[in-house]
């Protein structure tokens, strides 16, 4: 049972290898992805312009699985 409550509290980002900088930047660009994909169902930024700013995104936040969520 305490074994348990220890795997329960552990930290998220610990248990995939990465630090607490490196999950807080993976989870922030994936809402700019999430963002970006709104602006561009509206109309408001074209796919040339969505894969500018996801290549900006990606030196700004250099998440390590960004090839994952092409």
């Amino acid at each position: 049972m305490e074994s348990e409550m220890k795997k329960i509290a552990t930290d998220p980002a610990k248990l995939h290898g990465m630090t607490k900088e490196q999950s807080k930047c993976e989870v922030q660009y994936k809402m700019a992805q999430k963002m970006l994909g709104i602006l561009l169902r509206r109309g408001i930024v074209t796919e040339e312009e969505r894969k500018k700013i996801d290549e900006l995104n990606r030196q700004s936040f250099s998440p390590q699985l960004a090839k994952v969520y092409v």
